[in-house]
Formats: structure tokens, sequence, C-alpha cells
């Protein structure tokens, strides 16, 4: 998500989809070639970014108006829009946020470019959209460039084995029709290129509610059952997030050089992203009583029961709009994927739990934060489909959906098994990791190993052993048995 990342499409018409079909295969490359030499790694992997989490390209065809006079309306070429860390400089900043800014139809339920701005996202089918999201690999740009390499180590081949699926994080899954249809024929490129393997879907943060859009709304079960192995999600906002209330009212500049990037000038940008809505605090995570924030001026209190009086009291009643078509209804009504998803989720962080705005500063100016649990951005506190108490502070939010899941699926195959069905179900396992940050758990140890112990196929597996046992065996057993100890087992039955 923009927040954490600091801190460490229209339907597509019936012509382009045919193009796509037919071009795809020239944009990946031919089918890879196996050596019999190769390491052996596991199940092919698709990579799925987050909020902020893939590389934009625009070209200006000549905007009809500009934001200031040192503001270009044409380019000759496209040019990084996110993320060049240029662009936050004085006046260039302002250039920048008129650029990225989206215009909502509420007509058509979508929302588009500004006039005369192309953006494109790079590199569709690769991983190097978004491994670092500045070309100059600033720090501040890292992002899947760990985990890539981490799964190089064990024998993967970007490209071939491991690919991305960058997408434009600014508009929610409902406005994804064409890059769906492309995801769907790189799965099934993948699933062939690897002696068809089934495949496994990676996800961090906001890359979980679009990619479960896709396996909701877009595939059936029969091609899920066939081509996807599981589903990998990494620190999901499935209840969404509190840092979005913040961004709504009085914007956010992801605590960063207040005096160069003042909230109130990036809002009308971040408010314009139907993505925002998508990561709107809602009732999987928040009982309808639960205070999300206040004005304390007008002794008013705003909850998951009142959002559309709290976008009408910002000034920005489309909001509303915006919200009830990206918001819980394109999650699935919070039910479980069907397909095996493996949760990996943070905790243990300084996390906005409310904010509070003193008598005359709600909306525009920055709010007292009460801090909770979580990892720095998604929450960690009581949902409402907690199985006990509610307003227990010792229960998850985003995290507890996935809990809830892991229950639903255990009862359906209990209850299929009691009828007969030798049907295996829907797996789901849930891996906390204390003390990994939103962004951090990308590169924590803990999380490579659930990661490996889920991507791999017997023979990585016992290739993995090998590894192990022989160059770095016991930093590796001290590291499964402090972290995970029932997956020590990989190495310690060497």
């Amino acid at each position: 998500m923009i927040a954490a990342m600091w801190r460490g499409s229209v339907p597509a018409p019936p012509a382009l989809l045919l193009l796509l079909l037919v071009g795809l295969h020239g944009a990946l490359g031919a089918p890879p070639v196996r050596r019999k030499n190769d390491k052996t790694p596991g199940y092919p992997v698709i990579m799925i970014p987050g909020d902020a989490g893939s590389r934009l390209l625009a070209n200006l065809t000549g905007k009809p108006e500009t934001v200031h006079y040192a503001c270009s309306k044409y380019t000759t070429e496209y040019f990084d829009l996110w993320l060049d860390l240029t662009s936050f400089a004085p006046i260039k900043i302002d250039c920048w946020v008129d650029n990225m800014k989206l215009v909502f139809d509420n007509n058509t339920k979508t929302s588009s470019n500004m006039p005369g701005v192309d953006v494109q996202v790079p590199n569709f089918g690769s991983t190097t959209a978004f491994e670092w999201l500045d070309t100059s690999k600033a720090s501040q740009g890292r992002y899947f460039v760990d985990l890539v390499e981490a799964l190089v180590s064990w024998g993967y081949r970007r490209g071939k084995d491991v690919v991305g699926a960058p997408y434009d994080w600014r508009k929610a899954p409902n406005e994804h029709t064409f890059y769906y249809a492309q995801l769907k024929v790189l799965t099934e490129q993948m699933y062939r290129w690897n002696g068809n393997k089934k495949v496994v879907f990676v996800a961090h943060s906001m890359g979980n509610p679009t990619l479960k859009y896709f396996l909701d709304h877009v595939v059936d079960s029969d091609w899920k059952a066939k081509f996807v192995r599981s589903f990998v999600s990494i620190a999901a906002p499935w209840g969404g997030s509190m840092q979005v209330v913040k961004l709504f009212a009085s914007g956010y500049n992801m605590n960063y050089y207040r005096i160069l990037l003042p909230p109130s000038a990036l809002r009308p940008m971040l408010r314009s992203f139907t993505s925002s809505a998508l990561l709107f605090p809602n009732e999987a995570a928040w009982n309808s009583n639960e205070i999300l924030a206040t004005d304390k001026g007008k002794n008013k209190t705003y909850t998951t029961a009142n959002i559309q009086e709290f976008f009408a009291d910002i000034g920005y009643e489309i909001g509303w709009e915006q919200y009830k078509v990206a918001g819980p209804p394109l999650i699935g009504g919070f039910n479980a994927p069907d397909v095996d998803t493996h949760c990996i989720y943070g905790h243990g962080m300084e996390t906005p739990e409310r904010f509070d705005w003193d008598a005359g500063y709600f909306p525009d100016y920055p709010p007292s934060i009460a801090i909770g649990d979580g990892d720095g951005t998604v929450n960690r506190r009581s949902a409402e489909q907690n199985q006990g108490p509610k307003n227990c502070g010792s229960q998850r939010a985003s995290s507890q959906v996935c809990l809830n899941w892991r229950t639903e699926a255990k009862k359906k195959l209990a209850a299929a098994k009691a009828n007969g069905s030798k049907e295996n179900g829907v797996r789901i396992t849930a891996h906390d990791i204390p003390g990994a940050e939103h962004m951090a758990i990308m590169k924590h140890p803990a999380m490579f190993e659930v990661k490996n112990n889920n991507l791999s196929t017997p023979e990585a597996r016992r290739y993995a052993c090998d590894k192990c046992c022989t160059t770095k065996r016991e930093r590796i057993i001290n590291l499964l048995v402090s972290s995970f100890p029932k997956l020590s087992r990989l190495c310690l039955t060497c």
C-alpha cells in the first residue's frame, strides 16, 4: 500500500481481447526449454503486487489545461509516472498529482485518466515492474526483489517459472477486465510451459482482493481445479485499513516531508483512486458500533454504519458512490477463495486504530491517532465475524478473516466426509509473524520458509533439503525451529 511503501480499466472491446490472445506469446517469449541438469523448482509462480506496487508510465497527449505554468501539456515519449522520486520536488509535485488523478464517472461507475494523459503499466508477464519501483533502485522503491531473489536461489528463473502480473493499482477490481483476460492467458501458459504443473499465485497487500475478484468472478471452478495449485496471501487487507479513513478526510503524505508533501495537496489525487474505496474499513473487520473516527467539534462519531455520512461531512459525496462499487461486494462477501489459501501476516507493530479530530480541525487538518496492533498498515483487531466474544482485543481483523475461512473449510470437509465424499476440500492455513511490518514482511526469513513449504513439489523439497544440509544446515534449521517448528522437518529429515 502507498503508506507502507514509504515507510520501509475500462472493459476491453472484443478486438483488443483477440489481439491479446494472439500477441501475448510474443510478449512473453518462447516456452522455456529445460536442460537435464537444471535445478528443480517447485510449482510455477505468478506474483501480484499491491497498492502503489507497480510501475506506471505516462505520455501527455495534449492536456486541455495544467495546474501550473511549469507543467507540460505534451510529451514526446512515455516517462516514469510512478515511481520517480524527482517528481516530489516543489512545483513538480503539483504537475505529478494532476497527471496521476483519475476521473470517476458516476453513470458507468468506472474511472478514467485525466484528459490528455495516457497511462500504461509496463512489463506484464515480468517481475521487473515491481521488484524495484524506481528505476534508480533507491531504497524507497525496493519491493519484490528480495522475494524473487529467494525463489531464484531455490532454482526458479525469471520469466520462465516465476513471472509477474502488474496492474494499474489506482483502479478497483471491477475496472480490470482487460487485465484479467491477460492474467487468465498467462496462467494457462505458465501451466503448459512448466509440464502441466498447476500455478501458485503469490499476492501482497491489495493484490489479494484484486486476485480474489479474479478467482470469484472471472474464472469458474473447473478452471481453478485444473490450473491453480494455491493462493499465497501476504499482508492482505481483507477488512480494509484505517489509514484510508485519514486519507479520505485530511489526506495522507506517507508521513514524509510534511512541508514538501502537504497531505491536503495529495488528497484530491488519493480520493480519486477507486482502489482507495476498496481499502476503506468494512464490516469484515469492524463491528457497526466500533468507532473509526470522531469529530469532537460536532460531537460526532463515524463507524461502518454511517460511512455515507462520513463522505458527506468531508465534502466528498462521490466517495460514497465509489465505496458502493468498490467496497465489500468486490471481495466476494468475505467468502473463502475456492482454492487452497495460505495467509501470511505480521503483527506487533504500531498501527492506527482510530482518528480523532479536535474542534475546528475536521476534516482538513491532521487528527490525533489512537494506536493499536497490526503490521503498521493493516490492523489486527476484533472482527464482526469472530467466533469468540466481540470487541476482544486479542482477536484479529483482516487476519481473522483467514482464520474464519480455515474454520469454515474444516466444517465443510467434515460434512462432506460424513456424507461419504472422498474429496479433500479446500485447505486454508494462517501464519502470523510477530514484528513483521507491512512492507518488511516481503523479506522476512520466516515468510520465505512458509512460502517455500507451500511452493515446493516433492522434488524441490528434496533439492532444498540437500542444499540446507550441505551449505547452510545449522542456520536454516535454527531459523525453522525458532519460527515454525513444524517446518523444521524439511531439513531435519535429511
